[in-house]
């Protein structure tokens, strides 16, 4: 099963993916540095049907961002109707030749409504059972509803389609449109009535999310006749990340039924805080690499290799923290395991030491180009710089 942490360190292009202003049909996996759904631009999911990646979107990048009027949608782009049969998917709705009148309802975070007969009282079609995980770290589409019903030698047509499967996976997603994957609402066949589709599935996984936009993922509404449809279960939305300034609200709701046909149970939707590498520490918690387990503030620093394992912010060539870079590394502290020895700390003479680091003999105080004669040099008064060798007799 994938992890969270490889789909946010999913290989990306070089190259970015700009839908301003326009529509563009996309299914499968999409990988890009950046994705931006801008001024009206939708991404729309081709819908399913049997083959390759068709009714699933999967976009990967560093930064995603919708605005406020651009949208991702895979509306009715899920499992499909079968002619006068039961529903395509895990959950699909029973109909056609087996039943006289009302078609099921898909199911996928919640159950399908059933549908009824003409006397809007006996049950007909059964809907879908669920088959939502919001666990899981992958996502599912929608279920087909049933077909209306086809025993009386009519035909029942086809069930409505369920939404389709959307992922979003980037470092930072900026959401303030909408992202949608409505199923379809049945309709009515010779005067009969089809399920309706259930909702799609759409999972966000993101390092930072920031959403003020929605995600819906409702179930279609049941057909009505003299009959009617049962109501399309609501779909599965999963909003997983590690920090956010706002999760996306979200709908999730089951499509409706006239005529005594029940109504779709409503979905599945969970938002969580996750430790994506598993070290113990979220942003929250000041977590500066979420991908990567060796980083947290529970590290241990390795010096000197420019990378900030504790999270701490501090230099990286700086190890004895008296806020001077090592020498060694560009820095101007000529000890990186003394916090005493810098160029700001004032020298002690006479101990071997270069406490200010300014290259000087610890044994010339009065700095006259001569050692003191008390440590082996020849200044017989190392506190007066006119006094040395050198210096002229008076």
């Amino acid at each position: 099963m994938t992890t969270l942490l490889a789909l946010l360190l999913a290989p990306a292009l070089a190259s970015d993916l700009t839908v301003d202003g326009t529509t563009v049909t996309l299914d499968g996996t999409q990988s890009y540095d950046n994705i931006y759904v801008i001024n009206g631009g939708s991404i729309v999911v081709s819908d399913y049907d049997g083959t390759g990646t068709t009714g699933t979107l999967i976009l990967e990048a560093d930064y995603i961002e919708v605005d406020s009027t651009s949208s991702i949608v895979a509306d009715g782009a899920g499992y499909i109707g079968q002619t006068d049969g039961d529903g395509e998917g895990p959950g699909g709705g029973a109909g056609g030749s087996s039943y006289d009148d009302g078609g099921g309802g898909g199911a996928h975070g919640g159950d399908g409504g059933d549908g009824v007969m003409d006397d809007c009282t006996t049950p007909d079609g059964p809907g879908g059972t669920s088959y939502g995980d919001v666990t899981a770290t992958n996502i599912d589409m929608g279920s087909a509803g049933g077909a209306a019903g086809a025993a009386d030698g009519d035909s029942g047509g086809e069930g409505a389609s369920g939404g389709g499967a959307i992922t979003l996976s980037a470092a930072w997603i900026v959401m303030e449109g909408t992202i949608s994957a409505n199923g379809d609402a049945g309709t009515e066949v010779n005067d009969d009535a089809t399920g309706g589709g259930a909702g799609g599935g759409v999972l966000i996984v993101a390092d930072e999310l920031d959403c003020d936009g929605t995600i819906e993922a409702m179930g279609g509404d049941g057909g009505s006749a003299d009959d009617a449809g049962g109501g399309g279960g609501g779909g599965v939305v999963k909003q997983f990340y590690d920090s956010s300034i706002n999760s996306c609200s979200v709908d999730t709701d089951g499509g409706e039924a006239e005529c005594s046909a029940t109504d779709g149970d409503g979905g599945l939707e969970v938002t969580t805080i996750n430790d994506f590498d598993g070290d113990g520490y979220t942003t929250l918690d000041g977590d500066c690499d979420t991908a990567d387990s060796s980083i947290s503030p529970g590290a241990t620093e390795i010096w000197y290799d420019g990378v900030d394992q504790d999270c701490d912010e501090a230099s990286d060539y700086d190890q004895d923290g008296d806020g001077h870079d090592s020498d060694a590394y560009g820095g101007d502290d000529c000890d990186d395991a003394d916090t005493g020895v810098n160029p700001d700390a004032t020298d002690t003479w006479y101990d071997g030491v270069d406490s200010d680091c300014d290259g000087a003999s610890d044994y010339d105080q009065d700095g006259d180009g001569y050692d003191s004669d008390a440590y082996g040099g020849d200044d017989c008064d190392d506190t007066d710089t006119d006094v040395n060798p050198d210096g002229t007799e008076v």
